[in-house]
């Protein structure tokens, strides 16, 4: 019997753990989870068993109104948008890989099909309808970070119990506002677009957006590194319009390089090749000339 009282705290310790490492904020059966794209989250179900035979987990997105269910006793359903993406932990909760504005929305786990836990997903992402050729000194960059809620995604409303802030944040640590070289033009509960105006030394900067629900206490954050174009910078993150219509800050610089590069390249070849073979022609239509003449005389 002791044991097993030790099993379930030890449990219950590694499930505390793993909340506080992964952005989860927990209030009895109702847990709020904040991740951002392309990251990976864990959606609590906190039954004291480790059978999942018994599990159902199901998904809500206001707005649109859709309804699926994700897991059907204890195993990923196979006809869900989701399911290359998901996986059923050894305790009954779910994780979700790679995820994107469409995962956002409420997720119930239930246990013989009465709810045990409602996980609401929120995640994070940075747009920008910015050119990439701004990312030079003088240039001007728009950032907009932007947290698609549970309720209503892209939608700014206060809900009790699930409040949060947007904040932008200087590679210092400072937080972020109106200056001369950078303006927040824009300031909601989901929504905060940061106007940068690039100097030579911001080559290189961090600019953080991150997700607070207390002061002090941060859920996700996202990162934005202003490299310019045409300089030597590794692991850079320039602007790239994603499936979703959004432009997230992920594609490395020195393939946006390639990118342009490679077709003047190809262009330049080309054309040194025709003149090349058009000279190469005149020349071959000259020596047969001559010997034609030659022939004549």
């Amino acid at each position: 019997m002791t044991n097993m009282t030790g099993g379930k705290r030890l449990k219950s310790l590694l499930l505390l753990l793993s909340l506080h490492l992964s952005g989860v904020r927990s209030d009895d059966n109702t847990v709020f989870v904040y991740s951002k794209v392309g990251d990976e989250a864990l959606l609590l179900c906190s039954i004291a068993s480790s059978d999942c035979s018994s599990i159902t987990w199901t998904f809500f997105r206001s707005g649109q109104v859709r309804f699926s269910k994700e897991v059907i006793q204890g195993q990923v359903n196979r006809s869900s948008e989701k399911a290359s993406r998901l996986t059923v932990a050894s305790n009954c909760s779910l994780i979700l890989r790679d995820l994107a504005l469409g995962d956002v929305g409420s997720y119930v786990c239930l246990e013989h099909e009465r709810d045990v836990t409602t996980v609401y997903l929120s995640i994070l992402a940075i747009s920008s309808p910015s050119n990439i050729m701004e990312l030079r000194p003088g240039g001007t960059v728009v950032l907009s970070c932007i947290l698609s809620s549970y309720y209503d995604a892209g939608n700014c409303r206060q809900y009790s119990g699930g409040s949060f802030k947007l904040r932008w944040l200087a590679e210092e640590g400072t937080e972020m506002d109106n200056h001369s070289r950078h303006q927040l033009t824009e300031r909601t509960h989901c929504n905060a677009t940061l106007v940068l105006n690039l100097q030579k030394e911001d080559n290189g900067r961090r600019w953080r957006c991150q997700v607070e629900t207390k002061p002090g206490e941060i859920e996700t954050h996202w990162d934005f590194t202003s490299s310019f174009l045409f300089e030597n910078t590794s692991s850079a993150r320039v602007l790239q319009p994603p499936a979703d219509g959004l432009c997230s800050v992920r594609l490395p610089i020195s393939r946006i390089v390639l990118c342009v590069a490679l077709p003047l390249m190809v262009g330049i070849v080309g054309l040194v090749t025709w003149v090349s073979d058009r000279k190469r022609n005149k020349m071959l239509a000259a020596a047969l000339q001559h010997d034609t003449m030659g022939i004549n005389h």
